[in-house]
C-alpha cells in the first residue's frame, strides 16, 4: 500500500467570499509546498496530497517531512497513512501532525462515522441498516456489498477497510507566459508606450504560439511612477496578434483619466508609466483558429477590416450591438466595442411585460425625438385613443397615416409609484413604419422599421 502525505488547512474556503477567490489565494501555498516537495496533487482549495516515500527519504523520516511541510502555513495540518482516503482523515484529525503507522489504517478508521465516506446517501442508507461506523461497514462481506450497492459501494467499502489505492497524480504546472517591461525614464504618452511595447508584444504572442496555443484574452497591467496599477482584461473576436496587444496597451493608457493625447509636455499629468505586464487570460488550441484549405472565410475578412478601423479610431470607434432585456428599445440596445464581450445587465430571456415582440426595429431613437400626432387627443381610461391618428409631423414635414395599431401600456415600477406609458405603431403613406412612445399628452419616436 502506498504511503500518502496530506496537507490540510482547516476551513480554508470559509475564509473567502467566493470559491474562485479561495482557489486564487491558495496558489501561493501550492507553490510553497512545491518548493518543499515536488509532484503534488491538489485535492481542492486548502488541501494537497503527495506520495510520502520521497519526502520521507529526503527529510529522514515521515516525521521530518511533516515538520518541513508544517512550516509552509501556520494553520497546516499534516496526515500520513496508507492510502489517500485514510491520509485525508488523518490530516483532519491531526493536531498538528498525525502519522498512522503502516498497516494500522483499519484500526484508525474503525471508530469513525460513516459520514466520512463523503456520500450522504450511502451514509444515510448504512445508518438505516444499523451500520454507523466505518469499522462496521468494513466487516460486511465484500461480495454482498458489491451485489447490493454496485461499484460505487464496493469502492467505498475498500476505503473503509483501509485499502484505498487511488494514485497520486501530480498536477500539471502551467507555463507562465506573462512578460513584463520596465521603462526608465517613465513613458507619458500612449504612442510612445505603444512603440516601446512592439517587440515585447510580439515575443509574448510568439511564446504562446510555439506551444500551439492561441491567446483569446489578455490581461494588461500598467504601473505608474507612484506605484498605481491600472489593470484590465481585453478580449478578442478571434486570436490576438502582436499588433492587437499593442493596440490594447495604447487604448488602456488612453482610457486613464489623467492622460492627455496631445503633443504637449504635460503627458500623463507628470506621472508616467514605468512598467507594463502582459499575461494571457484565455488560451485555446491553435488548431481551432486555423484557416481552411480554400482560404479565409468572409468572417475573417470582416474581422480584419473592422480591426484595422478600430486601430485607427480607437477602442470604442467600432461598436457591435446586442439585444438585452428591458421594456423599451433603448433599454434593450447594448453597444460594446468590437472584440469585447457584451455586458448584459438585464436578461433578455426573462419576462418583460410591455416590451415589443421580435422582430425589433433596426433604427432606435435614443434622444427622444418629439413628433406630433394629429387627431389624437388623450388616451381615455379605457386605454383607447380618443381619436384615430390622421397625420404625423416631424421636422416640419407632415405625413398622412395609412394604418395604425395600439396603444399598448408599459407599466414600470408600479409598486414604487412609477407611471404608465403607451406605445403606438403607425405606418404613413410613404410606407415608413414608426414606433411611438407617449410622454404625457405628447409623443416621441422610439424606433423606425427599415
Amino acid at each position: 500500500m502506498t504511503r500518502v502525505l496530506v496537507l490540510d488547512i482547516p476551513s480554508w474556503a470559509d475564509r473567502f467570499d467566493t470559491e474562485a477567490e479561495s482557489h486564487r489565494q491558495f496558489d501561493p501555498v501550492i507553490r510553497a509546498v512545491e518548493n518543499t516537495v515536488p509532484l503534488v496533487r491538489v485535492l481542492g482549495a486548502g488541501r494537497i496530497a503527495m506520495g510520502a516515500r520521497g519526502p520521507a527519504r529526503y527529510y529522514r523520516g515521515e516525521d521530518g517531512a511533516a515538520e518541513a511541510l508544517r512550516r509552509v502555513h501556520p494553520d497546516a495540518r499534516i496526515g500520513v497513512a496508507d492510502g489517500l482516503f485514510t491520509a485525508v482523515l488523518a490530516a483532519r484529525a491531526a493536531n498538528p501532525v498525525l502519522i498512522v503507522p503502516a498497516g494500522d489504517s483499519p484500526a484508525f478508521l474503525a471508530p469513525l462515522s460513516v459520514a466520512h465516506l463523503g456520500d450522504p446517501d450511502m451514509a444515510d442508507l448504512l445508518r438505516r441498516l444499523g451500520v454507523s461506523t466505518l469499522g462496521g461497514f468494513a466487516q460486511l462481506d465484500d461480495v454482498s456489498v458489491r451485489d447490493r450497492f454496485g461499484f460505487p459501494g464496493e469502492r467505498l467499502h475498500r476505503f473503509a477497510r483501509g485499502l484505498d489505492d487511488s494514485p497520486i497524480v501530480p498536477r500539471d504546472i502551467p507555463i507562465d507566459y506573462a512578460v513584463e517591461s520596465v521603462f526608465d525614464p517613465a513613458i507619458v504618452r500612449a504612442d510612445e508606450l505603444a512603440f516601446a511595447m512592439r517587440a515585447t508584444a510580439d515575443d509574448f504572442i510568439d511564446r504562446i504560439a510555439r506551444d500551439r496555443l492561441a491567446c483569446t484574452a489578455v490581461w494588461v497591467t500598467l504601473t505608474s511612477e507612484r506605484g498605481e496599477r491600472f489593470e484590465r482584461c481585453w478580449a478578442h473576436p478571434t486570436v490576438f496578434a502582436g499588433t492587437d496587444v499593442v493596440d490594447r496597451v495604447r487604448w488602456q493608457l488612453e482610457s486613464v483619466a489623467r492622460l492627455t493625447t496631445d503633443t504637449s509636455t504635460e503627458g500623463f499629468a507628470g506621472d508616467g508609466i514605468v512598467g507594463v505586464r502582459l499575461a494571457p487570460d484565455q488560451l485555446a488550441p491553435q488548431s481551432r483558429f486555423e484557416r481552411g484549405m480554400w482560404g479565409a472565410p468572409s468572417s475573417d475578412r470582416i474581422h480584419s477590416v473592422l480591426s484595422r478601423v478600430q486601430s485607427i479610431l480607437g477602442h470604442e470607434g467600432v461598436l457591435t450591438a446586442t439585444i438585452g432585456g428591458g421594456r423599451t428599445l433603448v433599454e434593450r440596445e447594448i453597444f460594446s466595442p468590437w472584440g469585447d464581450k457584451p455586458v448584459i445587465e438585464h436578461d433578455a430571456a426573462k419576462p418583460w411585460p410591455g416590451r415589443l415582440p421580435d422582430r425589433v426595429p433596426t433604427t432606435v431613437y435614443r434622444d427622444g425625438t418629439a413628433i406630433m400626432v394629429g387627431g389624437t387627443a388623450v388616451i381615455s381610461p379605457a386605454e383607447t385613443l380618443a381619436e384615430p391618428p390622421r397625420w404625423l409631423e416631424l421636422d416640419g414635414r407632415r405625413r398622412d397615416v395609412a394604418a395604425w395599431s395600439g396603444p399598448w401600456p408599459i407599466s414600470e415600477r408600479w409598486w414604487d409609484g412609477g407611471g404608465i406609458r403607451y406605445r403606438l405603431q403607425v405606418v404613413d403613406t410613404t410606407g415608413a413604419a414608426w414606433v411611438l412612445l407617449s410622454a404625457g399628452p405628447d409623443w416621441t419616436i422610439e424606433a423606425r422599421y427599415d
